[in-house]
């Protein structure tokens, strides 16, 4: 999946521990006869990084790539750019220099103009890991929304620890005007800014149009079924028709539509159905989210899925996403809670998107995707050092870092984190 979006530079080998720009993240605006493009360079501990571009596309970059691309973004001739690159790189060969800037330069033009993709990250690609990589943070955090005074704080706080990418998570009942606040408040500190929840929730025109000019760069939506009836049975009465309306709004105003599809027995019977339909209607970023559960008898009177179908699952998805030759990530299996019904646990929808991501709750609280629902600390009241290396994240790097592979399924890509027939693996009931 991330190989068709994800184009990874390799440029020189790296220096060991050598970093030629230190770690953090970097954000550029770029203008070209009036057009605007606005780039993220996050920079990891290692010097390797990933460039973000338009909040649509990314590259993962070397230490080498990091250095020619944050010099190209700045307008540093090209001399003084190979300069700063033989100071650091001395071993580097000079047609290797001059080939690599060439390269990097073509893949800044491409990032320009990628479409209507959205960065979507999991850990299919092994750089990615939060320990090879060598994560300063999360690529991403999905945060419920609330009042401006509790979450403009923690947005700004986001900003300083180079989380780069927020999606709001919306209720149904909520104040728009004070989402419009948060957005752009997000996109003036420089964030890739999104919001998840149901389409019924977010379908009216003149609120659509206000968040289009508060600057939102992605809407991610339900959609549980091209059927109407599995899908309102679902995600609320009225609320396919109020989906496909939001799709015609976002395709005709070019704004980047991210449908997350939850699988239960009843979706995947018709899955391929809704995926053409999501297609044809010109999405092509799905995010997939497994409700799985432990308990036999659950399972079957819900069509909710046990750890031993959850291969078999993911192999249809997969399937039928790559046949189909759309964009798509796994968000980390949900746990199925019996304490609430099975539609209102899907309204809720994941705790994140993915595996770079973090959840973070309006208290501050931030809990990673995956495991127990435990706190590794408080935005606003600890350091990022004290959340990052608590025991928390420890024991879930160490867990997504563990080789996940077997014979079973050797080849899907929601196997890179963890197994899906794992249950510690799985984003657990709070």
């Amino acid at each position: 999946m991330t190989n068709n979006w994800l184009r990874r530079l390799f440029g020189f080998e790296r220096a060991q521990r050598m970093r030629a720009v230190d770690p953090g993240l970097y954000h550029i605006m770029q203008e070209n006869d009036g057009i605007f493009s606005r780039f993220h360079l996050r920079v990891e501990k290692d010097g390797s990084g990933m460039l973000i571009a338009n909040a649509m596309a990314a590259a993962r970059l070397t230490a080498s790539g990091v250095v020619i691309a944050k010099d190209l973004l700045e307008g540093i001739p090209e001399q003084e750019i190979i300069d700063h690159l033989r100071k650091h790189f001395s071993h580097a060969d000079p047609d290797v220099i001059h080939r690599d800037v060439e390269t990097v330069t073509e893949l800044i033009d491409r990032l320009k103009a990628p479409g209507d993709a959205y960065p979507v990250l999991n850990l299919e690609d092994p750089s990615l890991s939060p320990h090879s990589s060598e994560l300063i943070s999360p690529l991403q955090a999905a945060v419920p929304i609330t009042g401006p005074e509790a979450l403009l704080p923690l947005l700004d706080r986001m900003w300083e620890v180079a989380i780069p990418h927020v999606t709001l998570l919306i209720p149904d009942a909520f104040e728009p005007l004070e989402l419009i606040r948060s957005v752009e408040h997000a996109e003036d500190l420089g964030m890739i800014t999104g919001v998840r929840g149901r389409a019924s929730s977010l379908w009216d025109e003149a609120f659509l149009t206000d968040l289009r000019m508060a600057g939102i760069d992605h809407i991610t939506f339900l959609y549980a079924s091209a059927d109407a009836e599995i899908h309102d049975a679902l995600c609320g009465t009225g609320d396919h028709a109020a989906a496909s309306d939001l799709l015609a709004w976002l395709q005709g105003h070019q704004i980047s539509a991210v449908a997350e599809i939850p699988l239960i027995q009843a979706t995947i019977d018709v899955l391929d159905d809704t995926v053409e339909t999501l297609l044809a209607n010109g999405v092509d970023n799905l995010a997939f989210v497994a409700y799985a559960t432990t308990d036999d008898d659950l399972a079957q009177q819900e069509g909710i899925f046990d750890s031993d179908a959850m291969a078999q699952v993911a192999t249809t998805v997969e399937e039928t996403a790559n046949m189909a030759q759309a964009l798509f990530i796994w968000d980390p299996p949900v746990e199925r809670d019996p304490r609430m019904a099975l539609k209102d646990q899907i309204l809720l929808g994941p705790r994140c998107s993915g595996d770079v991501a973090v959840r973070i709750e309006p208290t501050g609280e931030v809990i990673p995707p995956r495991g127990p629902y435990e706190s590794a600390g408080n935005l606003i009241r600890d350091t990022w050092d004290h959340i990052w290396n608590h025991p928390v994240f420890r024991h879930y790097r160490e867990r997504v870092e563990s080789p996940t592979r077997c014979e079973v399924c050797p080849e899907l890509a929601i196997c890179a984190a963890d197994c899906p027939r794992d249950r510690q693996g799985w984003a657990q009931s709070l």
